[in-house]
Formats: C-alpha cells, structure tokens, sequence
C-alpha cells in the first residue's frame, strides 16, 4: 500500500469495504503514476488541496493531474503545465441526470441516458480542469472530450486552453 497516513485514515473511513478496496487502489494508482511523471518514489509525494478539493502536488510542479473513479474503473489524467480534469460515471437508469444537468444551467440535453451521463462527465470534466465546484459556470476555456468508457459508464477528459489529446496506459 502507497498511502500517507492520512490517505489510509481517510480509507479506513469509508463504510464499506469494496469502497475502501477499490479508494485504496485509485490512490495508489495515482501515487505510482504520479511518482514516473516527477521522478520521486510513490511514498514521497505529497498533496495539497485546493478550495473545492482538487489535489496538487507539493512542492509545486509543472504536473497537473485528476483523478475519478467509479464502480470498479479509476481514470488518472496528467498534463504538463496545464489544468486538467477527468470524470468517469457508472450508467444509473434510477437517476434522473437530466433533472440534475438542468438545476446546473445545462440545456438542449440529449434524450438517451448515455448520452446524458456523456454530458455530465463533459461538465464535471470542465469543472475538475480549473479545481472548481460543479454548480460554477464551466470555464469557456475549458475544451473537453468524451473518452471510451467500459460498457455501462461515460468519461470525459478536460483541458484549461487546449484541446485533450489521449494516451492510453492500462495499469494493473
């Protein structure tokens, strides 16, 4: 395990133990990941949060990252430079995202249920890439792209002023 002390406290708090397996597994994921990308060891990174709780790395680097996961999928974004954000949703038949894309100001919805979960992993992308709260107008500036998602769940990756181009790299 990869995790600081306050990431296992965090952990040791979810109420369910799948959610803790799989919180643990994305965390660690991330550190590894995130480790390549500055040259340091998992257990040495440290992370400091923004106002709405959008995770940087400590000291400051010129890596910008996200993380999302849900169900049993975790999606890690990193960019050099530039604010990224990234949103992966489970598909629900039993929850109304139209009714929740409208209260957040969005309009000419699509009528199918994947399409709308497209929409709102576009939306929580946009709103992950400048560390702001969903309810904020989405940054202008912020260009998005739906992403292949496993059957079931819609995902989207955000950039601050660029469009997203994507790497692919499984991690087991």
């Amino acid at each position: 395990m990869l995790l600081s002390g306050a990431e296992a406290e965090r952990a040791g708090r979810l109420r369910f133990e799948d959610d803790r397996v799989r919180w643990t597994h994305a965390r660690s994921a991330l550190r590894s990941v995130l480790a390549r990308y500055a040259g340091d060891t998992p257990e040495s990174l440290c992370f400091v949060y923004g106002a709405q709780g959008k995770p940087a790395l400590s000291p400051p680097r010129d890596i910008e990252f996200n993380l999302s996961h849900a169900g049993d999928w975790a999606l890690i974004a990193v960019a050099k430079f530039v604010p990224v954000g990234v949103d992966i949703e489970r598909i629900r038949e039993n929850v109304d995202i139209a009714a929740l894309l409208r209260r957040l100001g969005e309009s000419n919805l699509p009528q199918a249920v994947p399409d709308l979960y497209k929409a709102w992993t576009r939306r929580e992308a946009r709103s992950k890439a400048v560390g702001g709260a969903i309810f904020d107008p989405p940054d202008a500036d912020a260009r998005v792209l739906d992403l292949d998602a496993p059957e079931g769940y819609a995902a989207a990756v955000a950039l601050l002023g660029y469009e997203p181009r994507v790497t692919r790299r499984t991690e087991s």
